[in-house]
């Protein structure tokens, strides 16, 4: 057998009989042994058991010492353990090229040129067998989509995807069907639309084939549901001073308003529409339809979904007084009208009739993305998909791809509206999550209640489901479906994902929303909202979605703004989106919903935000340094107060149906405390092998240093970078009053008295607007002053002021000379860092200011 132990432990191990070292990485040593290790506790050591490898997420044994090659180019490897960037070249040399990974040690190659057996054990000791890549396996063995949701999203039966290993390999196979008499329906870089009506395994056999599949359609996340659901601003926790000030944000939905950028369009939009387009019918539909390549316009006719979605987003709700305002009103939006009415010709109307569908919606979902981007938008929101089970898809496929290849953004989808609970045991069953949910970069948003009781519907879960065919529970059947946040809207779809991943990621209010109403509709959506016909209300976690969607944009204008401009990137955006993140509690006894319903929790701007009363958050965005494997990276803390501490580590995989590049989240703390992510409460847990989020969750963290380490444990696919976003306790932090800064004098203080703002920490919690309004002035003053306040909000996030004495003036940062009580290597190095905090505060001040004021 492989296992993989610690250096520190190897080092410590008494060899035993048989005992090999088959590799050494930093962290590391891989060895194989015939028994297993006596002395060392089970959780310092993980055995590498079995010969299996995941092809398109389905299992294959490559058996040890195995090394058969069939006729066709492509082989599968499996190696002997965590894969390493020697082993990669050394495979280059022989003419070896990797085309996709096979979690969690295998690849699927292509042999340049004929290997025998025993080259390959003397040339590469690390390949444990090889096996061919066959027909059966150029599939992901999807459910195919039932008839109603064939139905749903209007997509004809027979229709096929086939996957390409390369865009040389598509225009191949395009070439074959060509001779082959079968049509090309719709093509994009390396997939291919047909209908065909024979066996699946003739197209599997063709040369440059890599996955053959039924094809698949999205549908609206809100048509599920029958009923009216809602929101009020009681529950409205996100509306902060930051409004998205800056921000970019994209929704591909059915349509905004009128379809056009003018004056003409709902007031809650004017003036920040960036780009408003038109998807036209996609061409895989032109056989069965009237018109086709028809392009209807982005007008919001049918159902006003994307008016509303945008609008909880980014509306301004001006015509409401602000109170049906969206998330962030103040960022700019990027529309893409992917809705069609789709003219169905006579002939093909019993397969599916005319309608309004998703059919603008590209083949491959990366042009919608790539052109939102190119429009600056770095949020896009997708309130729809396809209610796949929680299985990859393609759509998965090209959303994890672009995400992998652009760190800078994020991608939110709507979990779904298939919740069921047939058991009547009061939590939502598993496995109804749509895709590209089920992706693993994209942020999957699940919907709690929103928290307004009597308006929009005002009815109860049995309203919505009066056959008694989803929802068991007559304690939940009597519940109204709106006005208790802290709980799941029963519709939601969970999780996990077909690979047992962790989905929702988080949950937003998605029952009794009100929002813009599109003024080019006659539907009233689930009730009209005052003031009339402006807004109504709508409900799924198409809205929550949308919610969602415009906290990433107000959360990372905060981030934004406090790093001097300096945007997080998306994995980071992601992990503070989680970071604050509250329980999303059980309807039975207020106990925590298990991950796969709630996921990491329901969003809370107070705790993801930069700076907090009582706490500190500590980003650690290693967007430029990754990993590869084998290696690690440390980040120690010092806690001063007792409390909770949280961290949250994210990244983005390479595409590909089950975890490829795998890292792990350690904390070691005091009294021996070892804790890995995503243990369960109170546990210490094992390493991660499925998830591309890892949480660690004290309740009750004591004082002493914690060292946070991320671990490679296997990156295959390149340097892996990633996020670790950690929120500590802190004992009141910084408790100065306002006029300590610099530029606030007698008259400015009293001002912001008047306003209830008399500490610094709540004058650092107001944005440039705010600071602007209560001073009653603008311009240098405020800007020197924003200067001041970015610049102190960053010095008090370095992680090793806790080194310097508490009782230390800050008047002493100009002596060159270190305090008697400090070791002068590391005054040398503290004292110009924070020597830019005597231009902060006003001169005057300094002998009265210690670091126990700055840092509690």
């Amino acid at each position: 057998m492989y296992i993989v132990l610690n250096h520190q432990n190897y080092n410590d191990f008494s060899v035993g009989s048989g005992l090999e070292l088959i590799h050494s990485y930093p962290r590391f040593v891989l060895l194989k042994t015939p028994v297993l290790p006596k002395g060392i506790p089970e959780h310092n050591y993980e055995v590498l058991e079995g010969a299996t490898v995941n092809v398109n997420g389905t299992p294959f044994d490559v058996p040890e010492g195995k090394f058969q090659f069939g006729k066709g180019p492509r082989t599968v490897l499996r190696f002997v353990g965590p894969i390493t960037r020697e082993w990669k070249k050394i495979l280059g040399k022989y003419g070896i090229e990797v085309l996709f990974w096979c979690p969690p040690y295998g690849a699927c190659v292509q042999m340049n040129h004929e290997i025998e057996q025993e080259g390959m054990r003397e040339g590469l000791p690390f390949v444990a067998g090889a096996q061919p890549y066959r027909q059966i396996q150029c599939t992901r063995n999807l459910d195919a989509p039932s008839e109603s949701a064939r139905r749903a999203s209007g997509l004809p039966e027979n229709f096929v995807d086939i996957v390409c290993f390369s865009r040389e390999d598509r225009l191949q196979v395009e070439g074959k069907f060509k001779r082959m008499g079968v049509p090309v329906l719709l093509r994009s870089a390396y997939k291919l639309r047909v209908e065909f009506h024979d066996d699946r395994a003739i197209l599997r056999r063709i040369k440059g084939v890599k996955v053959v599949d039924d094809a698949r359609a999205p549908e609206l996340l809100s048509s599920s549901l029958s009923s009216a659901l809602g929101l009020s601003v009681k529950s409205r926790d996100w509306q902060t001073s930051f409004k998205g000030r800056g921000q970019i944000v994209a929704v591909a939905d059915t349509g905004l308003d009128k379809g056009v950028a003018d004056d003409s369009i709902h007031a809650d939009f004017r003036g920040r529409v960036r780009y408003l387009t038109s998807w036209p019918i996609n061409d895989s539909w032109s056989q069965y339809v009237k018109h086709p390549g028809h392009d209807d316009g982005a007008e919001d006719r049918n159902s006003g979904h994307g008016t509303h979605v945008a609008g909880l987003a980014v509306g301004s709700g001006i015509l409401s007084g602000s109170r049906y305002r969206g998330v962030a009103p103040e960022a700019q939006i990027v529309f893409q009208a992917i809705e069609q009415y789709t003219e169905v010709k006579r002939s093909c109307r019993s397969r599916m009739p005319s309608s309004f569908y998703l059919s603008g919606r590209p083949l491959d979902l990366r042009r919608l993305f790539n052109e939102a981007r190119e429009y600056g938008a770095r949020i896009h929101i997708n309130s729809w998909g396809d209610p796949a089970n929680g299985q990859y898809t393609d759509d998965c496929y090209e959303a994890d791809m672009f995400l992998h290849k652009h760190q800078d953004a994020v991608i939110l989808f709507a979990a779904g509206n298939s919740g069921v609970d047939l058991d009547g045991n009061r939590e939502v069953d598993r496995r109804s999550l749509y895709s590209p949910a089920s992706a693993k970069n994209v942020i999957a948003i699940g919907a709690t209640e929103g928290g307004d009781i009597g308006t929009g519907n005002r009815g109860t879960w049995a309203d919505i489901d009066r056959q008694r065919k989803r929802f068991r529970n007559e304690i939940d059947r009597k519940d109204r479906i709106s006005g208790d946040p802290e709980s799941i809207a029963l519709f939601s779809s969970a999780g996990p994902t077909a690979d047992n991943r962790i989905k929702p990621d988080i949950c937003a209010p998605g029952t009794n929303l009100a929002a813009p109403r599109s003024s080019a509709t006659k539907t009233k959506g689930w009730g009209l909202a005052s003031p009339l016909p402006h807004y109504m209300y709508y409900g799924g976690t198409s809205m929550s979605t949308g919610v969602a969607g415009g906290f990433a944009a107000i959360l990372r204008q905060a981030w934004q703004e406090r790093n001097g401009g300096r945007a997080p990137s998306g994995p980071a955006l992601k992990a503070l989106m989680i970071l604050g993140a509250r329980p999303v509690l059980k309807r039975a006894d207020n106990k925590t919903e298990p991950r796969h319903v709630g996921g990491f929790g329901r969003i809370n701007f107070e705790h993801s935000v930069p700076d907090q009363l009582n706490r500190a958050v500590r980003l650690f965005d290693e967007a430029e340094s990754g990993l590869l494997t084998g290696e690690e990276r440390t980040y120690s803390l010092s806690l001063r107060s007792p409390g909770p501490l949280r961290a949250v580590l994210t990244w983005y995989d390479v595409p590909g149906e089950t975890l490829v590049n795998d890292l792990d989240l350690h904390l070691a703390g005091p009294g021996g405390l070892q804790v890995w992510g995503n243990h369960a409460e109170g546990k210490s847990g094992r390493p991660d092998r499925v998830n591309t989020v890892e949480v660690i969750s004290l309740n009750h963290a004591e004082p002493g240093v914690y060292t946070f380490t991320v671990i490679a444990a296997n990156v295959p696919a390149g340097l892996q970078t990633f996020a670790l976003a950690v929120l500590v306790p802190e004992s009141g932090g910084i408790t100065l009053p306002v006029d300590v800064i610099k530029g606030i004098g007698k008259g400015y203080a009293k001002r912001l008295a008047g306003h209830q703002i008399k500490e610094v920490r709540q004058l650092m919690a107001l944005d440039e607007n705010d600071i602007r309004n209560y001073l009653g002035t603008g311009g240098r003053i405020v800007q020197r002053l924003m200067a001041g306040l970015i610049l102190l909000k960053r010095i008090l996030n370095l992680p090793e002021t806790e080194t310097l004495p508490d009782d230390l003036r800050l008047d002493r940062l100009r002596d060159v000379s270190p305090p008697d009580e400090v070791n002068p290597g590391k005054w040398n190095e503290m004292r110009l860092e924070l020597l830019p905090l005597v231009h902060v505060f006003d001169a005057h001040q300094l002998k009265k200011i210690t670091f126990r004021d700055l840092f509690g």
